[in-house]
């Protein structure tokens, strides 16, 4: 029997909008180009390639100088910390936490590896971080603090302006992943004590294969690649122009009605959230629910094999997660939610069901009923 998509996996990736695709076609077919010809054509796209600056800029109230195109969330991240940590051999430290994306705990890894002192602070049964423990784990060899805004996993929200105001107390750099902020949080930042912010286009309907870094100050910036004068010398390599183009689209159209949209999002997650609740004895939500990202909910089904769950879930067309996207084929249970004190059993009972603004109240009531119906036959 076929089954129409609920797709509740937008944490992983959103579909791109039909006026982004536009954007995206239009710069593959008749206003092609590259930025860095010196002629007309040349000329062209590099009007697309600053318009599409200042529309990014302006969904996170960035100044747009200060936006640097990459290929992915994850490369800005590295960006991040490789700018930070390069040249000083051992006598540097890296305080980040125990639910990072894993483009960060990996990252980490490596500049351990490479003798670089790393210094993971642990989250309290909600998700958030202990400001207490931060504090004291800065010392003069910090080089770096780097705290995600948002958990792609459970949508906790942490007390970044807090730790950012802490770190520019100690002169330290501080780094946000906010992959999962932008977009879904209204923010100026500006206005906020980050040094690097990191986040992508596929998050909020934007092409795959687009990522931005946002530096306070360019001169703590330095590329990981190296050859031309793209991105200022930054990110060299021809710029992904059609993706650019239309990740700009993207962040204009989310920019625009971006207070109606939060609420819309909140209003899907919270109907399906309470109704599942309610359906199906034995749940509970993971992660602090007064702080969350409007577009996500982490559900513990006690009792039930999480694994067996999403599978049929998606015979049953439904579209969901256990944890993020980058680490959905590992064996072991997610982290994050081991960090939070879960046990291996309730970690591996838990699914993530992230919404987007194509979805709508029918989906969540239907996706709500067949976890209800699945769920009963599971236990039975």
């Amino acid at each position: 029997m076929e089954h129409r998509e609920i797709y509740l996996d937008n944490n992983a990736t959103t579909k791109p909008l039909p006026e982004v695709r536009e954007e995206v076609y239009k710069l593959l077919g008749d206003e092609f180009g590259n930025p860095s010809s010196a002629h007309s054509t040349g000329e062209r796209a590099r009007r697309h390639l600053a318009n599409a600056r200042e529309k990014v800029a302006a969904l996170i109230g960035a100044v747009p100088s200060k936006i640097t195109f990459t290929s992915s969330g994850t490369e800005s991240n590295n960006m991040a910390f490789y700018s930070s940590t390069r040249g000083k051999g051992k006598k540097c430290r890296v305080i980040t936490t125990t639910v990072e994306h894993s483009s960060i705990r990996k990252m980490c890894s490596y500049l351990c590896i490479n003798g670089v002192e790393i210094k993971l602070i642990k989250v309290d049964p909600k998700g958030i971080i202990d400001l207490g423990e931060l504090r004291e784990a800065m010392n003069g060899d910090t080089s770096l603090v780097s705290v995600q805004w948002v958990n792609n996993e459970t949508g906790v929200v942490q007390p970044v302006v807090e730790v950012g105001e802490m770190c520019r107390e100690r002169g330290v750099p501080f780094h946000t992943d906010a992959a999962q902020a932008a977009g879904k949080l209204e923010m100026s930042v500006e206005e906020l004590p980050f040094d690097f912010l990191s986040f992508t286009g596929h998050k909020f309907h934007g092409p795959q294969g687009t990522g931005v870094i946002y530096t306070k100050d360019k001169f703590l910036l330095a590329p990981i690649l190296f050859g031309g004068f793209q991105e200022e010398g930054f990110r060299p390599g021809t710029e992904n122009l059609p993706g650019i183009a239309g990740l700009g689209k993207a962040a204009e159209l989310r920019k625009y009605d971006l207070t109606r949209l939060i609420f819309r999002m909140k209003e899907l997650r919270d109907r399906f959230e309470a109704m599942v609740l309610d359906f199906v004895p034995g749940t509970r939500i993971n992660g602090d629910i007064k702080n969350r990202v409007c577009n996500t909910t982490n559900i513990m089904f006690g009792g039930i094999d999480g694994r067996k769950l999403v599978r049929e879930l998606d015979k049953a067309g439904v579209r969901c997660s256990q944890s993020s996207a980058c680490t959905n084929f590992e064996v072991s249970p997610s982290y994050v939610l081991c960090a939070m004190g879960l046990t291996e059993e309730e970690a591996y009972s838990s699914i993530r069901f992230s919404f987007s603004i194509e979805n709508t109240l029918d989906e969540a009531d239907t996706a709500a009923r067949l976890i209800r119906d699945i769920c009963e036959r599971m236990r039975t």
